[in-house]
């Protein structure tokens, strides 16, 4: 039986696409079809998505805005539930509310539209999320960040589904936040958080948010053609200054390339595979371990043959 006729009596059949291009969904442009996607709107349907799929023993993956991670060419054998909203509404996965100095979010809430509401609120701490092309659920389990700030140095709690089918809210300093990581458990879905964040004038935050993106624009290339910083950036220095010091700006497997803007950065000329993409990571790799003696580390998450 298909995946989707498994599911498709848990959840209303105009939230479930069969045999969806990933690449389609997500920022690289790279990607074989999913069996399912599944696109909840509540807390609850998502839960029984969740619950159906593993009772069925379907192996199920939950992405955002589809940046940050690298989709197979292979595509994904199961079921991938994205979490993505365009408008907050509430009662939703993407529902946004200002609550004094805190902002609670849904998981499916972009980064840069949590910043432009905290700015508009007069809230300041959200600034560095403007150029990020991830929403709160993923980037809270990465940790994500940009200048020096992230979000676990803001997060007051965060609510997830356990793999148990719980619906629990932890605490930040439960959620074990560390350099693009967190210790939240692999199979747990973040359904959103609310932010700590402190209050000043909306002009000064909202020009801290144009110095930010003016600087994005300048030294990365656009966000629609790559999956995001490529590599984690070692103790005391910089992934992208070890590329460029090991010559690999510029340097090309197929439609994949090495950004000449900034070296941590792999973008689709247009036409590029997971597989251009992961012979190129693999050279860069091995050049700069030869050059300098660091072994990169991967941020963006790689699934292969069906398996992140």
């Amino acid at each position: 039986m298909h995946v989707y006729e498994m599911l498709s009596g848990s959840i209303a059949s105009e939230r479930l696409r069969c045999d969806e291009g990933l690449d389609r969904h997500s920022t690289y442009r790279v990607g074989g079809p999913a069996d399912v996607m599944c696109l909840p709107r509540t807390r609850s349907e998502l839960l029984d998505v969740v619950t159906a799929a593993s009772v069925r023993g379907i192996p199920w993956l939950v992405v955002g805005n589809g940046s940050n991670i690298l989709f197979s060419d292979d595509g994904f054998r199961g079921l991938v539930i994205k979490i993505r909203g365009a408008v907050p509404v509430e009662g939703t996965l993407w529902q946004l509310a200002q609550e004094g100095d805190f902002i609670r979010a849904g998981a499916g809430v972009s980064l840069p539209r949590l910043a432009r509401s905290a700015a508009a609120a007069g809230l300041s701490g959200l600034e560095f999320c403007t150029g990020i092309p991830g929403v709160v659920g993923g980037s809270i389990r990465g940790n994500a960040g940009a200048h020096g700030s992230d979000l676990g140095a803001v997060v007051e709690s965060v609510e997830m589904i356990r793999p148990s089918g719980d619906i629990v809210t932890i605490r930040a300093s439960e959620a074990g936040f560390s350099y693009r990581e967190s210790e939240i458990e692999p199979d747990s879905i973040v359904t959103g958080a609310v932010f700590r964040l402190t209050p000043d004038e909306p002009e000064n935050v909202q020009e801290r948010i144009r110095v930010f993106t003016e600087y994005r624009k300048r030294t990365q290339p656009s966000s629609d053609q790559s999956a995001g910083c490529m590599f984690k950036n070692p103790v005391g220095d910089s992934a992208g200054r070890l590329i460029d010091a090991a010559g690999c700006k510029g340097l090309q497997v197929g439609g994949s390339r090495v950004s000449e803007i900034h070296g941590n950065f792999v973008i689709n000329l247009g036409g590029a595979t997971a597989s251009d993409a992961l012979r190129l990571i693999d050279l860069v790799r091995e050049r700069v371990f030869e050059r300098t003696g660091v072994a990169l580390e991967l941020e963006v998450r790689v699934m292969k043959s069906g398996v992140v």
